[in-house]
C-alpha cells in the first residue's frame, strides 16, 4: 500500500509463515485470517490498512514465497490507498448497491444456492457450532466471507487441522473465488484486486501444507 505516512511493521506471526512446518502453520495463519476477515467486513481505515501492510511487508522479501503469494503481496503493497475511494468501493463490492447493477455481496448462500440465506447458511452455522463457536451476528449473516475467514482464524488458533481443511475445501475456499471473479468484473481499485489475490494465495498455501502433511477429509 502506497502511503508515505504509514510504515510497515513486520509481524512476528507472519514473518515465518513460509518456513513453518505444516503443524506450525495454522497458529501462524490465525492473525492473517483475522486481518483478512476484517477487510471483508469493515470499511477500510488507517488501522486496517496498517495491519495489512505489516503482514505483507513481513514476507515481501522472502525469495521462497510461492509465486502467487509473492505477486499478491506486491500488489497490496503497491496499491494506492485513498480512503474515500476505497470506502466507496467497499460499499459497492461487499454490500451491493442495487440488485443486478453491482457485484452480489460475498455471502456463501448467494454464490452456492443463488439465494440469500439458502441451505448453505445453516450448514455454515452448524460447522461453527460443531467446532464450539457461536457468532453474535448483528448486521451480517453467518455465511459472509468476513465471518468465514474469522472463523478459519479460530480453527487455526485451535489447531484442528482436519476441520481447517474441511472448512476451506467445502466452504470458504469453494465459493470465494467466484465472488472475486464477479468483483473483478466491477473494476475494483487495485487495493481490492490485491486483497482478493492475497486471500486466495493464503488459502492455497494453507491447503497445500495440510495436504502435504497427510490431512484428509471425507467427501
Amino acid at each position: 500500500m502506497h502511503d508515505s505516512n504509514r510504515s510497515g511493521r513486520p509481524s512476528a506471526a507472519a514473518s515465518t509463515i513460509d518456513d513453518a512446518t505444516p503443524s506450525e502453520l495454522g497458529p501462524l495463519l490465525a492473525p492473517v485470517y483475522r486481518t483478512l476477515g476484517r477487510a471483508y467486513l469493515e470499511a477500510p481505515d488507517d488501522e486496517l490498512l496498517e495491519s495489512l501492510e505489516s503482514l505483507c511487508s513481513a514476507v515481501a522479501t522472502d525469495p521462497e514465497l510461492p509465486d502467487n503469494l509473492a505477486t499478491a503481496v506486491d500488489a497490496v503493497l503497491a496499491a494506492e490507498t485513498d480512503l474515500e475511494q476505497l470506502r466507496a468501493a467497499f460499499t459497492r463490492l461487499f454490500h451491493g448497491v442495487s440488485r443486478g447493477e453491482s457485484t452480489p455481496p460475498p455471502y456463501e448462500s448467494l454464490y452456492v444456492d443463488g439465494v440469500l440465506n439458502g441451505p448453505s447458511s445453516p450448514a455454515v452455522e452448524a460447522f461453527y457450532l460443531e467446532a464450539g463457536f457461536e457468532l453474535a451476528v448483528d448486521d451480517h449473516l453467518v455465511d459472509h466471507a468476513g465471518y468465514e475467514l474469522a472463523f478459519l482464524a479460530e480453527l487455526c488458533a485451535q489447531g484442528d487441522r482436519t476441520r481447517q481443511l474441511a472448512f476451506v475445501e467445502t466452504h470458504v475456499g469453494d465459493w470465494l473465488p467466484e465472488f472475486h471473479d464477479a468483483a473483478e468484473r466491477d473494476d475494483p481499485p487495485a487495493f481490492y484486486r490485491g486483497l482478493f489475490a492475497l486471500t486466495e494465495a493464503v488459502l492455497d498455501l494453507h491447503v497445500t501444507a495440510l495436504e502435504e502433511e497427510g490431512v484428509t477429509i471425507d467427501r
